[in-house]
């Protein structure tokens, strides 16, 4: 762990919860690079089913960077990744993921092994080794926000 991994991960809560007052659903994401925040992304999912806070950051952080190759970046979010969001990151190759809440029904992490998966690793130079994963990072916070919500399957406490 690193000291601004906690700042990160309080700016994705945050996202999150302004996503939330804009009407959808309690989603945000960061991306960073040795300590700088590098581009943010909260969700935008009612309005286009694929903008993912995950997606929306790294597309931006790839416009910013002017590269595909993310792999000195950490990506923070409040919730586990989705498969969709969880391939998109092992193809931006990132380094590190650190998740807050847990997403034991759709999550690319939990549920279906998208991130560890080192078989697609193979499939170089598409997709990159598996990232450093850190889950359930400040999971009490997020899921004051997620609570706000009309989702309940996340967190560690849910049941399968």
């Amino acid at each position: 762990m690193y000291p601004y991994d906690e700042l990160f991960m309080l700016r994705c809560i945050e996202l999150s919860q302004e996503s939330v007052d804009n009407g959808d659903d309690a989603f945000g994401c960061l991306i960073a690079m040795e300590g700088t925040l590098i581009a943010e992304g909260r969700n935008n999912h009612r309005n286009n089913i694929a903008e993912h806070a995950e997606v929306l950051a790294l597309q931006s952080a790839r416009l910013l960077l002017n590269t595909i190759d993310l792999s000195g970046c950490t990506l923070y979010t409040s919730c586990e990744p989705c498969p969709m969001c969880s391939f998109m990151i092992r193809e931006y190759k990132i380094k590190r993921v650190l998740f807050a809440l847990p997403s034991p029904y759709v999550g690319g992490y939990s549920r279906w092994p998208i991130l560890q998966d080192k078989l697609i690793s193979t499939l170089s130079p598409i997709y990159s080794y598996p990232p450093e994963i850190i889950g359930g990072y400040l999971e009490a916070e997020a899921k004051k926000v997620m609570d706000q919500t009309r989702l309940w399957m996340f967190g560690s406490e849910v049941k399968i």
